[in-house]
């Protein structure tokens, strides 16, 4: 029976390392380390039994970089990366507002091709997209500022539909460990955090779900696991976690 598969991917070592209620927010990866780990990353989902084929990204340097060498990886080229705004960073004050009071900027598509992702796909539209107006945020919509109640709302609006613009295709997503853990545990359904198998996520972990075809249920297959990385990061290093997934252990 054919299945679906999505992965989700965290981007490698960043050049400048972030810190919470202090930034940097959108660092690109470290140019050696980061790169050589993001490498190894692509290399790995292109030699999976089921690759993705298509790829969709925030639009924050360092998961951008991480999809134009997943997707090279692919041999994918033109039109290749999804921009998708509901794969932001988790817009809460702790890592989107510098010590000055500046919030996150992003850059628009336009400016991440100038910068030489042109594997970007200009013809796709966010099926999730950024509230602008904090008077009036559609259900689901990232926005300024979010709860983790309301990332768990923002999560699964983001993946569903995602799967629906998908089509069944197999696909990747490359995002940060707050919304990725957060649309892990809507895959996963458990009945509370103290039941699901979500946990730390280290930089560089793969995360995989698969489905049958025409089923609503997923199964948890690999999570954030590092066997490809190099080094010392093998063995899973500087992991994170979501507020309520900490509390659980």
């Amino acid at each position: 029976m054919a299945k679906q598969h999505v992965y989700f991917v965290r981007y490698g070592l960043t050049k400048y390392p972030l810190v919470e209620n202090e930034g940097p927010y959108d660092s690109p990866l470290h140019p050696i380390d980061g790169y050589e780990q993001g490498i190894a990353i692509a290399r790995r989902l292109a030699a999976m039994p089921h690759p993705p084929d298509v790829v969709y990204s925030s639009s924050l340097h360092r998961a951008v970089s991480t999809s134009q060498l997943i997707v090279h990886a692919l041999g994918k080229t033109e039109n290749s990366i999804l921009i998708e705004d509901g794969l932001i960073e988790w817009l809460t004050p702790s890592l989107t507002v510098e010590p000055d009071g500046t919030r996150l900027e992003w850059r628009s598509m336009q400016q991440l091709i100038d910068m030489t992702f042109t594997e970007i796909d200009r013809d796709y539209t966010s099926v999730n997209p950024i509230a602008t107006d904090p008077t009036n945020v559609p259900e689901g919509a990232p926005y300024f500022f979010e709860s983790e109640e309301y990332l768990m709302t923002r999560a699964k609006c983001s993946m569903n539909r995602i799967l629906q613009h998908a089509n069944g295709k197999n696909i990747c997503i490359v995002s940060h460990t707050p919304c990725a853990q957060a649309m892990a545990l809507h895959l996963e359904g458990a009945p509370s955090s103290e039941e699901s198998k979500i946990g730390p996520w280290p930089l560089g972990g793969v995360t995989l779900f698969s489905r049958d075809a025409g089923s609503d249920r997923w199964k948890l297959d690999m999570y954030a696991d590092t066997s490809h990385m190099p080094g010392a990061y093998k063995n899973g290093l500087k992991e994170w976690s979501l507020p309520c997934l900490t509390k659980q252990k």
